[in-house]
Parts: structure tokens; sequence; C-alpha cells
């Protein structure tokens, strides 16, 4: 009889070792995933969307971020493709693609 129990012991020890690897890859997984986007009024953004004016300005050849702030002033950049952070000290991030200064 107790080598039934132990045996039982040795097969819930391994049960569990399996869900607790099974857990642990979820959550690699899942905290993968959260370091691709952040959140905001419970709307997702893609980091590789959603850039620092800064950026911006280094990925699309921009000389300097007061073009690209008088952009958003002006509208050329529109209200839906900038969004404020104020939890990173009011960061402001932008939609990663080209915009065109037609005036």
């Amino acid at each position: 009889m107790v080598k039934n129990t132990t045996y039982d012991m040795e097969t819930l020890t391994k049960l569990k070792s399996e869900e607790l690897t099974t857990l642990l890859s979820e959550s690699r997984g899942a905290l993968e995933e959260a370091k691709n986007y952040l959140s905001k009024n419970g709307k997702k953004y893609e980091l590789h969307d959603w850039i620092t004016i800064a950026e911006y300005c280094k990925r699309f050849n921009i000389p300097n971020t007061q073009t690209v702030s008088n952009w958003i002033k002006r509208g050329i950049i529109s209200e839906e493709n900038t969004v404020v952070i104020e939890e990173y000290n009011n960061i402001r991030l932008i939609k990663a693609i080209p915009y065109n200064d037609h005036s």
C-alpha cells in the first residue's frame, strides 16, 4: 500500500510539474506580447507603429523635431495619429507613417 501512495505522489508531482511548465510558458508568452505594446484607456498601441517625435525625425530624415510638432499643431498629422501618455511624463507618440507638408 505504501508503494501505491508513493506512486500517486510521483504522478501528482509530475502532473503539477507539467502544469507549472505550461503556466510558465504561457506567462512568458504574455510578457513578450506585453513588451510590444502600450495600453491606454483600453486601446493597444503597437510600439513598432507608435514612436516619439525624435524617433520619427530619425526614421524619416526630418531635420528637427519642431517641424513635426508644427505638423501636429497644423493638423498635417491628424489627432487620431497622435497620443499623449501622461503616465510617461506626457510623452507624445505619433503613428510611424510618412506625412506630407503640402503648404
